[in-house]
């Protein structure tokens, strides 16, 4: 092992030991950690983020519905087995009952004894298989609540993820429509060069809605102008009816 290889490893431990061991390394770890969380809160509110998140949650939800599903197929089928045994079962016992009254009235105790034997592994293995169907079939009832249970999940997950992406993309397209227009609002009075000086102001209320505003400095020096000449006019006439002796 070389030097280097040494100094390496020893750097490497030192830095792990500080990370692991010491509040400078907590610190660091917690605010690693929050960097991660607060950017995976903000991929999560984007509709790609929001997206991903669902995929993954209904690929689990899939997968777990399909394997509910596969063992409920298991159970019905193992429950069809089953009765398709117990129903062979009591034809069988059907025919040693006939097989030992047969015996009977014959006088045949050994054969009679024989086919009671018979009776009994036949009685034996009925129960079994009753247990077996009554287990089966409360283990069906519950697995069918499981997979509708995930069925239904899996429906409600799909619908919230369109509502929650269509919500998010609204939301952004909204917030990209406001930004385009205050762009182009900057630009128009870029290329006006802040001619409006006015400043229009709706607020007045009168058993409706009443729009009032405030005249811009161009308005009022318009009106000035006008008032101006108005003067210039009258003046001109009085000058006018004088030279001619009216008054």
């Amino acid at each position: 092992m070389t030097f280097a290889t040494v100094l390496l490893l020893l750097t490497v431990g030192i830095v792990g030991g500080i990370l692991l061991f010491t509040k400078i390394g907590k610190r660091i770890r917690l605010r690693a950690t929050g960097t991660i969380n607060e950017k995976l809160s903000e991929d999560a509110s984007t509709p790609e983020g929001a997206k991903a998140y669902f995929n993954a949650a209904i690929e689990k939800k899939e997968e777990d519905y399909s394997k509910a599903s596969a063992n409920y197929s298991q159970i019905l089928g193992k429950l069809s087995a089953f009765e398709k045994d117990l129903r062979t079962l009591q034809k069988d016992e059907m025919k040693v009952n006939m097989d030992i009254d047969s015996c009977v009235s014959r006088g045949d105790d050994e054969g009679a004894k024989t086919y009671l034997k018979m009776q009994q592994e036949i009685t034996d293995k009925m129960e079994v298989l009753k247990e077996g169907i009554k287990d089966l079939k409360e283990n069906e009832r519950l697995q069918k609540e499981t997979v509708d249970k995930l069925y239904d999940d899996l429906a409600q997950l799909k619908a919230e993820k369109e509502k929650t992406v269509f919500t998010l993309e609204t939301v952004e397209a909204t917030k990209s429509l406001k930004a385009d227009t205050t762009v182009s609002s900057n630009e128009e009075d870029k290329m006006l060069e802040k001619v409006r000086d006015g400043v229009r102001k709706a607020r007045e209320e009168s058993e409706g809605n009443r729009i009032a505003y405030e005249n811009s400095a161009s308005v009022q020096k318009k009106r000035l102008d006008k008032k101006m000449k108005d003067e210039e006019i009258n003046k001109k006439l009085a000058e006018l009816k004088a030279k001619k002796g009216m008054k």
